[in-house]
């Protein structure tokens, strides 16, 4: 998708009613997201992206829909339109096992609070202009969670590997 700017992008906007929610629908403004649709309920949030298009979703900490995580339902709920959607996680704070639930739940990417409007135009254009292939698994649906390797630079052996630790050592003197 090429991208000018992002007047046409279509986004959801799942998240509480409060200063916090304004201030998020100030941001897509300033970065130039003028179509922001938005909701507090996740149950209304499922049933527009069932019957509506959307580029992306953005939602606030950690949502449900019948018993089962907001992410994990807009992957693998039958009627969803655009299974591989781009969904986004807003955290106050986002704790390392946040970041890893939400992965694991199919989550493209965890925004901390406060959010700038370069932080969602670059996050947006990321994921409109070069979108990450889907895995499909028995008990994972959701993007490619594997880094890219960037142009011009050869992958790097270290990156998998375990670093070990200083480990004290004791010597005993005779």
């Amino acid at each position: 998708m090429e991208l000018e700017n992002l007047s046409d992008v279509r986004v959801l906007l799942l998240a509480g009613k409060g200063s916090s929610t304004q201030i998020l629908r100030t941001v897509f403004n300033i970065a130039g997201v003028t179509k922001v649709i938005g909701v507090d309920e996740p149950r209304r949030a499922i049933e527009l992206l069932c019957i509506e298009h959307f580029h992306a979703v953005f939602f606030e900490g950690a949502l449900e829909h019948d018993g089962m995580p907001f992410a994990q339902a807009a992957r693998r709920l039958p009627a969803m339109l655009n299974p591989m959607i781009a969904i986004f996680a807003v955290f106050p704070e986002a704790r390392k096992r946040d970041v890893e639930t939400a992965r694991d739940l199919g989550v493209h990417d965890v925004i901390c609070r406060p959010v700038s409007p370069k932080t969602v135009m670059t996050k947006l254009r990321s994921v409109l202009v070069a979108p990450r292939p889907f895995i499909a698994a028995p008990s994972f649906f959701g993007p490619d969670r594997r880094a890219k390797t960037r142009a011009g630079t050869p992958p790097s052996k270290e990156r998998r590997e375990r670093v070990a630790r200083k480990t004290k050592i004791s010597v005993a003197l005779i």
